[in-house]
């Protein structure tokens, strides 16, 4: 039995059935996106507003329907999907430098990032983004590479290879189509674009790769990656046909976020300084700079030695921070955009890492080498395990405020679920009133919370619209009566806000509803009773051209 393959895979089974656990103990309310996309899932379109693709709310409407609408079938795919990223990570890495240990070390990094164990019991959109952005890197090489047998995957030693052979490969070129391999290429590259658009960054990457890769670059004489890019064109049809029905209200929110079209030129040294700090923050600092560092080497040995295992890693990671980087001089860039780049990032430390490995002869040194990966893993994993654990910054007498707190953020709704359910029992008659937010987040949040999750609606007051203003619908319960559920920073003292009161014969506040999390006070809501609506009150949605 080889120890590697069994320790992965007792850790990957190990983390998962603690995933599984987690997402079914309640610990954790769903977040502002999950309850947004599971709203997706229960009206399923061919796409939606928001630039988070479809696909999302295909996974969460097939768990839930077999599952039933639960936090824990909400969230059973990305405790999947991440496994399934983590396998790919060690099948890529063993590819790339023929080591169980550096597989291993791959895995066991990629999962001590903060942003990737975010990812592993949270449904958002990074879940199937990255599964199927890692897929498409191993479809690619594996189509790349498919050779006759007797060179891919013949134990070739490294010594007998030139510098600029690629390992493993010997000196031939492609005699086979790596058909499969081509067309399941195809499929991540469209099913993660109808996960995130920011998939179309994977073009630029193939680019650099193919173009710097004497290997690669012979598939532009032969059809197959041609084919498999309009394979990958076509499954993004459920996208390109939503827009066409909706104005490409979508296309222009991506160019406004982009900065494009706001009409702005300008640097900004804040949102660059922002986004950098915030890599710091969601993959941990000494494990950061570890990454920079290995995806830097990388291209060093890529693009000076021809290593085309270390060429691939680079290319698949410099050109999406780089991207990410030149944004952020511009425009906000989330913390979290970044994260496929760290897919092949964790490869590229992993190689190194076994490389400085295979030189420490002396026990002395290797041991100074397992404490040095230590304390570069060590701050990701106390971030995790607070992450997971709040409670654990309590026992150690540290007092963190709410606004630093992540986790704020997945504590409260179900208490304000159940509020509003009572409040509809007391004033529910033949016909209840309708439950209505301002904003999509809390209307999410109360159509999975409320007892019976019905159909909520929001009153759009804010500059651009949510996928609620596409489906509306609140225009049908004009003379009806409504339960207004706003945040207290949203409701002027001692009143609703004044839309409200003017689209209302009698408005009344019936509660004030208070949050706690960690023992400690939380968010504060009113709900308002408004009787008689006159009309809907809507601002025109601002969408930038």
């Amino acid at each position: 039995m080889k120890f590697y393959p069994t320790l992965t895979a007792v850790l990957l089974g190990g983390v998962t059935v603690f995933h599984l656990w987690y997402i079914g103990s309640g610990t954790m309310d769903l977040a502002y996106d999950e309850a947004y996309y599971w709203e997706w899932s229960r009206r399923l379109d061919w796409s939606y507003y928001d630039p988070d693709g479809p696909f999302v709310a295909y996974l969460i409407a097939l768990s839930t329907r077999l599952g039933g609408h639960t936090v824990f079938f909400v969230r059973l795919p990305a405790v999947l999907l991440a496994l399934g990223t983590a396998v790919l990570a060690y099948l890529l890495t063993k590819r790339l430098f023929s080591s169980e240990r550096a597989a291993f070390l791959a895995v066991v990094v990629s999962g001590l990032m903060p942003l990737y164990a975010v990812g592993s019991v949270l449904m958002t959109i990074d879940a199937p983004f990255v599964f199927f952005w890692a897929l498409a890197i191993f479809a690619l090489h594996k189509a790349v590479g498919s050779l006759q047998p007797g060179s891919l995957g013949q134990k070739t030693p490294s010594s007998s290879l030139s510098p600029k052979t690629p390992l493993g490969l010997g000196e031939a070129g492609p005699r086979t189509s790596g058909g499969p391999w081509w067309v399941l290429f195809g499929i991540a590259l469209g099913l993660g674009f109808l996960s995130k658009y920011v998939m179309l960054l994977l073009l630029p990457c193939v680019a650099v790769y193919i173009l710097c890769s004497p290997l690669a670059r012979k598939w532009l004489r032969r059809k197959e990656l041609f084919l498999a890019l309009i394979l990958g064109a076509l499954l993004t049809t459920p996208v390109v046909i939503w827009n066409a029905q909706h104005g490409w209200a979508s296309v222009w929110y991506v160019l406004g976020r982009a900065g494009v079209t706001g009409g702005e030129e300008y640097l900004s040294a804040r949102t660059f300084l922002e986004f950098v700090g915030s890599q710091f923050l969601v993959v941990s600092p000494f494990l950061f700079m570890a990454l920079v560092f290995g995806v830097v080497r990388s291209g060093r040995l890529g693009l000076r030695a021809g290593r085309d295992e270390h060429l691939l890693l680079f290319s698949f990671s410099a050109p999406v921070f780089s991207f990410f980087l030149l944004w952020s001089l511009h425009a906000t860039v989330e913390a979290n955009w970044a994260a496929p780049a760290y897919f092949t990032a964790a490869i590229a430390l992993a190689g190194w890492g076994e490389e400085l490995i295979q030189k420490s002869r002396e026990p002395k040194r290797k041991y100074t080498l397992a404490t040095a990966f230590s304390l570069v893993l060590l701050p990701g994993f106390l971030v995790i395990a607070v992450g997971h654990f709040p409670s654990i910054l309590d026992l150690i007498g540290i007092d963190l405020r709410r606004k630093l707190d992540p986790t704020h953020r997945l504590q409260g709704w179900s208490e304000l679920g159940q509020a509003v359910g009572r409040v509809l029992h007391e004033r529910g008659g033949k016909e209840p009133p309708s439950v209505v937010s301002n904003r999509y987040e809390v209307a999410s949040e109360l159509a999975f919370y409320v007892p019976g999750q019905p159909q909520v609606f929001t009153i759009n007051l804010w500059k651009r619209p949510s996928q609620y203003y596409y489906w509306g619908g609140l225009e049908t319960h004009e003379g009806g009566d409504l339960l207004f559920v706003v945040f207290e920073k949203d409701r002027p003292v001692g009143e609703a806000p004044p839309e409200i009161q003017g689209a209302c014969e009698r408005i009344e506040e019936v509660e004030i509803v208070r949050t706690f999390h960690r023992g400690r006070p939380g968010y504060v809501f009113y709900i308002f009773y408004c009787s008689g609506l006159r009309a809907v009150p809507v601002r025109p949605a601002k969408i930038s051209y």
